[in-house]
């Protein structure tokens, strides 16, 4: 149910950042203008519906766009210790080929 959840969150979400929806919304908020008897149902859409489907949607797309963001760093921060720990073998490696080349260079 989880993983659902998170799939729709993720989907409305990426629905909501379009330029079709802001402009959707801009029609919405506009109508009253051309056509006022349409206040009320404009004014519940926007300030009752969309808000309280809107934030808590948005909230939880930030949440899971951080954990997978957090997972993200964890692993690459992994990848480069393991990186990190190879290059100092190496450099253990090379520090002894070198001091090994300068005694035998040494009469």
């Amino acid at each position: 149910m989880r993983r659902f959840n998170e799939t729709v969150a993720i989907w409305l979400s990426a629905k909501f950042s379009t330029m079709v929806c802001f402009w959707s919304f801009n029609v919405l908020a506009l109508l009253p203008a051309a056509w006022p008897a349409s206040l009320q149902i404009t004014q519940f859409i926007s300030s009752g519906y969309l808000q309280l489907i809107a934030l808590p949607l948005l909230a939880v797309s930030a949440d899971i766009s951080f954990r997978r963001t957090e997972a993200r760093a964890q692993q690459d921060h992994v990848a480069i210790m393991a990186e990190v720990a190879m290059l100092k073998a190496i450099q253990v490696e090379q520090h002894e080929i070198l001091r090994l080349l300068h005694n035998k260079a040494q009469p």
